[in-house]
This record gives C-alpha cells, sequence and structure tokens, in this order.
C-alpha cells in the first residue's frame, strides 16, 4: 500500500525502537553461559567440528586437514574448513581459547549476515522500518538463537548464502559488475563451507533473479549485450561455485578412500541418507516429525497461529509474499528430507525463508487500517514472545543446565600420554569425544569392525614403532568384548595385563614401564568416578602412623561404623565452636565401613579458629583433605580431593561443607585423610571432623 516518506518515519519510529529491544535480547540470550561446554545439544557434530579446529591450530592452514578419528593420512574432510580456519586464526590471534572463540566466530557470521536478510527485505517490497520486522522475527527464533552460538559451521554457510541470493539478485536487476562479482565469492564460500546450505538457496535465487532477468529476455534483440551480462551474472557465480563445490567432494572422498575404516563416509556411500527416499518426502510420520521441529524449534504454533490469523487483514502483496517464503522454507525439507528430519540443525540454512514471511505479515498488521494501535501491538507481544517464550522453554534449558564436565579418562589421557603418541580405541564408533579432550590422535574402531584386527594392522603398518600408547575399551553389556580379544590387543600393543584407570567411559590400558610415570604425574588430582589401578597412595610419614584405639572413639549417629583409625599424634574426641568433632591432627586416617547400598557421602572439616587466629606465633598454613574408597581388588577410587588455607583464604574458614552426589553403591571402606597440606608443615593443623554420613 502506496505510503508517503513522513508517514512512513513517523508509523516506524516504534519498530526502531523493538529491533533495538530485540537486538539487545538476543546478544543477551546468546552470551549467557558464554563458557559453557559444548556438551549440550548435537554434540556429536559440535565435537568432530571442534577437533579439527584444534589440530587445524597444532598443524596450520591445509586443504588436508587433520581430523584425526581412523589413523593415516589422519584427514577425514567433510565441508571446506572456512569456520574451522576462521576459528582457528582468532583464537591464535587473540590468545583466546577454542570454545567461546568459536562461539564468538560463529555469532559474528549470524550477525553478519542480517544486513543481507534487510536488504532482501526491501528488494520484495518493504520500506526501511519494516524490513526492522523482518530482522525481529530473525532475532526471536528459537533455531538461531541457540545455533548461532554453537561450535558448527551453520552460520558461517548462512551468512555466505544470505549475502550470496542478495547480491546475484541485485546484480541481475541492476546490471553491476561489483554485485555480481560478490554473489560470485558468496556462492563460492556458501557451496564450500556447507553445500547443502548453499542448495536450498538455489530456487529461491533462481526466482528472484528471473523477476530481472525476464525484462533483459524481453528486450535481448534491443539490448544483447544487457541480456548476456544478466544471463551470466546470474548463472556465473552458480555454475562456479558448483565444480569447486564437487571438486572439493572428489578430493575429500579421495582422501577418505586411503584410510579402510573412512570409507563409510564418503559421498557416494551417503547418498541415500543426504537426499531421503521418495517415501519419506510423502510420509505422514515423516510430516509429523517435521511439524515436531518447526512448531518446537523454528516458529511457534501460537505465533503461527496469530500470524494466520493476521494474514486475512493484510494487503495481498504481504500474503503473497510470506505464501512464497513458506514455500521456499518447505522445499529445503523437499530437497533434504532425511537430513532435516534427524538434525534440526539444518534449519538454520531454510528458516530465515520462514522468517522472512514472518516478518511481511507483521508489516502487513502494522500498516492495516482495520486493527487498532492496541491490537497491532498485541500482535507483536503474541508473535516476538511467544517466540522468545519457545526458546526458554526448549532449546533455553540446554543453557541453564549444569555444566557437563568433560570425561575424566580423557583428562588422564592427556595428562599421561605424550602428545605426539596415539591412542586406540574401541566401542565410540567415532564420536570425538575422548580425542578431541584428550588433545591426542586417535584411531577408533567404527562400530561392527572390532574384529577386523587385519585392517587395524595395515592402518598401523606405516606408523613409527611403539607409537600407540594407550588403549581404551569401552564396557558395553549389549555387545562386550571378549576377554580373549582384549588380551590379543594387549599382546599386540605391549600394554599391562590390567587397565591403569576404569570409568564407566571405558578402560585405559598402558604400557607397563610407563604406568609409574604416569601415577605420578596424576597423583593428588581427583578424577570423579574413575578407579586407578593402584595400590592406595601412602600417607606422608606413613611409617609413623600408630593405630587408635577404637575404644576411645565411641561416635555418635549418623557416624557411620569405624573400622580403623590412624595418625601419628593421635586421634580423639573433642569440641569446636560447641560442637562434638574428631580430632584429627595430620596425618590422620578414619576408615569407615558404609552401610549396605550406600550410594551418598555427606562430612563437614575443618581448621580450629585459633590455629590461625592473630595471637598464633606460628599459624597453620593449611592441611590437605582426602576422600577415597578402597575397593575389595584393592583399586582406589578417589571422590573427594581439597587443600584448605583459612589464614589466607576467608571462605576456608569454619566448617566446610562436603556433599557428593549419588554415585553407584560404595563397595569398600572409605578413607576421610588428612595431611599437612602443600607445604608439608603441621605446625597448628588443628584439624577436625564434626559431621561424617554415608547413606
Amino acid at each position: 500500500m502506496p505510503m508517503t516518506e513522513t508517514n512512513e518515519r513517523n508509523s516506524g519510529k516504534p519498530l526502531v525502537l523493538i529491533f533495538a529491544v530485540m537486538l539487545l535480547l538476543s546478544l543477551w540470550i546468546t552470551t549467557r553461559g558464554w563458557q559453557a561446554s559444548i556438551l549440550d545439544r548435537h554434540e556429536f557434530r559440535q565435537l568432530q567440528t571442534a577437533l579439527s579446529t584444534h589440530w587445524i591450530k597444532v598443524t596450520g592452514y591445509q586443504l588436508d586437514y587433520e581430523t584425526p578419528l581412523f589413523g593415516p593420512p589422519w584427514s577425514i574432510p567433510f565441508e571446506f574448513p572456512v569456520y574451522q580456519w576462521c576459528v582457528a586464526a582468532v583464537s591464535q590471534l587473540l590468545g583466546t581459547e577454542l570454545e567461546p572463540t568459536a562461539r564468538g566466530v560463529s555469532l559474528g557470521f549470524f550477525f553478519a549476515g542480517l544486513p543481507a536478510v534487510y536488504g532482501l527485505a526491501g528488494l520484495l517490497g518493504l520500506t526501511p522500518t519494516r524490513r526492522l520486522l523482518v530482522l525481529c522475527a530473525v532475532l526471536s527464533s528459537p533455531t538461531y538463537l541457540f545455533y548461532a552460538r554453537s561450535f558448527m559451521i551453520e552460520t558461517t554457510a548462512l551468512c555466505a548464502a544470505v549475502w550470496f541470493l542478495y547480491s546475484v539478485t541485485r546484480a541481475v536487476r541492476e546490471d553491476r559488475a561489483s554485485w555480481a562479482s560478490l554473489a560470485l565469492a558468496c556462492a563460492v564460500l556458501a557451496s564450500l563451507a556447507k553445500v547443502t546450505t548453499f542448495v536450498v538457496f538455489l530456487p529461491p535465487a533462481a526466482g528472484l533473479t528471473w523477476l530481472g532477468w525476464r525484462h533483459r529476455w524481453a528486450d535481448r534483440r534491443q539490448q544483447p549485450r544487457q541480456f548476456w551480462r544478466a544471463t551470466l551474472f546470474a548463472l556465473g557465480p552458480v555454475v562456479v561455485s558448483a565444480v569447486l563445490a564437487g571438486w572439493w567432494v572428489s578430493h575429500s572422498d579421495a582422501l577418505k578412500n586411503t584410510n579402510p575404516f573412512a570409507g563409510f563416509l564418503k559421498s557416494t556411500e551417503l547418498v541415500s541418507w543426504n537426499w531421503g527416499t521418495i517415501g519419506q518426502r510423502f510420509s505422514g510420520e515423516f510430516w509429523r516429525g517435521h511439524w515436531s521441529n518447526i512448531s518446537g524449534l523454528a516458529l511457534g504454533a501460537t505465533p503461527l497461529a496469530v500470524l494466520l490469523l493476521g494474514a486475512s487483514l493484510v494487503e495481498p502483496l504481504y500474503r503473497r509474499t510470506a505464501a512464497l517464503s513458506a514455500i521456499f522454507f518447505l522445499g529445503a525439507v523437499m530437497i533434504f528430507p532425511n537430513l532435516y528430519y534427524r538434525h534440526d540443525y539444518y534449519y538454520c540454512a531454510n528458516a530465515v525463508f520462514l522468517l522472512i514471511g514472518v516478518g511481511f505479515i507483521l508489516a502487513g498488521i502494522w500498516d492495516s487500517p482495520r486493527l487498532p494501535t492496541t491490537a497491532k501491538w498485541l500482535v507483536l507481544a503474541l508473535v516476538l514472545g511467544g517466540q522468545l517464550a519457545l526458546y526458554d522453554q526448549g532449546y533455553g534449558d540446554y543453557q541453564r543446565r549444569e555444566r557437563r564436565e568433560p570425561p575424566a579418562l580423557a583428562r588422564i589421557l592427556r595428562t599421561v600420554v605424550p602428545a605426539d603418541k596415539i591412542v586406540v580405541i574401541y566401542g565410540w564408533d567415532w564420536n570425538a569425544l575422548l580425542p578431541y579432550y584428550a588433545e591426542r590422535r586417535a584411531i577408533m574402531i567404527p562400530r561392527g569392525r572390532e574384529p577386523e584386527t587385519a585392517v587395524l594392522d595395515d592402518i598401523l603398518r606405516p606408523l613409527p614403532a611403539e607409537q600407540i600408547a594407550a588403549l581404551i575399551i569401552r564396557r558395553d553389556e549389549k555387545s562386550p568384548v571378549s576377554a580373549e580379544f582384549i588380551r590379543e590387543r594387549l599382546n599386540r600393543f605391549k600394554l599391562a595385563p590390567a587397565p591403569f584407570a576404569s570409568s564407566t567411559d571405558g578402560d585405559l590400558y598402558l604400557p607397563e614401564e610407563i604406568i609409574p610415570e604416569a601415577a605420578q604425574k596424576i597423583k593428588g588430582q581427583l578424577f570423579s568416578g574413575v578407579t586407578l589401578n593402584s595400590a592406595p597412595t601412602r600417607a606422608p610419614d606413613a611409617s609413623q602412623l600408630h593405630e587408635t584405639d577404637l575404644r576411645t572413639l565411641k561416635l555418635p549417629a549418623p557416624f557411620p561404623r569405624l573400622v580403623a583409625a590412624r595418625s601419628t599424634l593421635g586421634i580423639t574426641l573433642g569440641g569446636e565452636a560447641g560442637r562434638a568433632v574428631i580430632l584429627a591432627h595430620p596425618v590422620s586416617e578414619l576408615h569407615f565401613s558404609p552401610p549396605p547400598g550406600a550410594t551418598r557421602l555427606e562430612a563437614e572439616v575443618g581448621i580450629a579458629d585459633g590455629a590461625y587466629a592473630a595471637t598464633n606465633a606460628a599459624p597453620t598454613d593449611g592441611i590437605s583433605v582426602e576422600i577415597f574408597e578402597i575397593r575389595p581388588s584393592g583399586l582406589q577410587r578417589m571422590l573427594f580431593r581439597r587443600d584448605l588455607d583459612p589464614a589466607k583464604v576467608a571462605s576456608d574458614r569454619g566448617p566446610q561443607a562436603i556433599s557428593l552426589p549419588p554415585s553407584r553403591p560404595f563397595t569398600g571402606r572409605i578413607v576421610f585423610r588428612i595431611t599437612p597440606g602443600p607445604n608439608n608443615n603441621p605446625n597448628s593443623d588443628w584439624a577436625y571432623w564434626s559431621r561424617i554420613e554415608l547413606r
């Protein structure tokens, strides 16, 4: 509907404010939990990207970049490493950690694509302030609020693709070589960064360029030069990018073909996975699954219902554009039905089309003379607010969850295995979790190929002798590994017969000769949920520890059953701040037998106030507190470790609560040990236990 510049400016002022609010909200939402782990959603894909980026930092910027999961030649490239190179370069330039840097780069590409979306809305007929409603729709979408901060290539490909769409449209309409050059560059980047994203932009590109090209066709006899330029501008970027994308796919397939464990990742092996089947495209279950993804992650049911009702009140131009946008959105799902069905992050590529349609309906409602101002504001609140609420109920839950720590086994690997050595891993398929956090090259045996020892030997043959420094075998009740197979592998790699460390992530085997050094490297560190294959560490001055007569230690409830007490200076009952306590000056050990089935541990430990009082001529310099389980097998599982130094750290003063989350039931005695701290100075280390519970 025609609108004067003055009317547009006056009625558009509130939209500028709304856009500013949405921009700030999106920045706040996407930057929450900035330092959190990437172990949230689709961590399998995030970890692969992170692993490649880490090794790009280590080995340099090369086409055949490493993703070291299957052995030499270590390279199994999927996408061209546009995003990975950017993350590695920024991380090196700024000296920042990899994961937050990756979030920043991903978010930067997302916001860099918004001007192109704004421009597209203008090419489609919206006035400047109404285009801001399109941007508001994009900024409120749960899909972008979550995946714009992930360690993934999605927004890099999206940014390049949307700029391609905008620039190629302008190039054809305006006969501008500068726009054609930009379209060519963006098309190449988009197709190399993620070809499936580029493909879904081709139908809208064809539609928008045709609107400009048809006039050139009509005038081709009078203006042949302009006609051929328009044709070149429209087709050139697509043809060049298609050729380069084809070259990259061929090159990456050739690399994967050099490793017998990586061949299943070739493009020829993934045809049905990538393109899906005819049956999927017309399956009711398939579309129900997509509706769940769309309504839960891209455009909520409530905002959609409001928009459909409001569409009847807007001018036909707005409805036609919104309908066409929805067709392009659904067209992407029809092109790659299986990918969109199984991986919701693929909606990063096509959600922008749906949201452009949302913006057009909102603009039409805002300009509708049939609605009062209050109703217009209500529609904006229901749509944009509904989208933000949808994010909070869905993806937002991942940002509120307690941060998942990397596997303790990976930290042990990083500590005890030299950086130039290799780890062989069974039972993890090709999940990059352990190799990424261990920062070690790995040879992962794909699921179902565990018995193929001859193939593994072929992969190992080019490697130097003694290159394999560790073996991890995951425990899987559904497909357990036989003891004979384990023995054969241990003999093949000359590893110790017993695991050095065990957890739910697997058993870690090391060469016998490095176990003493490995044990020394991790001495004093706490690895939650890990059982170490070593005798319990001896306390300092262990030879001078004396047994305490348990008859002198009548512990009240809720203390568990005490089975042994050892110390250098004696353990007695006493009081601290009016409370009954166990006085346990270091070195001291209390051995308890947990009740059957006990899974929880709670305690309170502290240092007497007088130990660090200003009047004390030789105040304490702190203690070390350890709690560990000695299992019937003799293996030790560290449960808790902490240093206390109340003279320097105010938060270390008074009783310190210890509460461990439920774990598998305790099977051995639990030892509560206090030692003189890092400086091994026992002066005034007047330590006590005020509460110990095992239940």
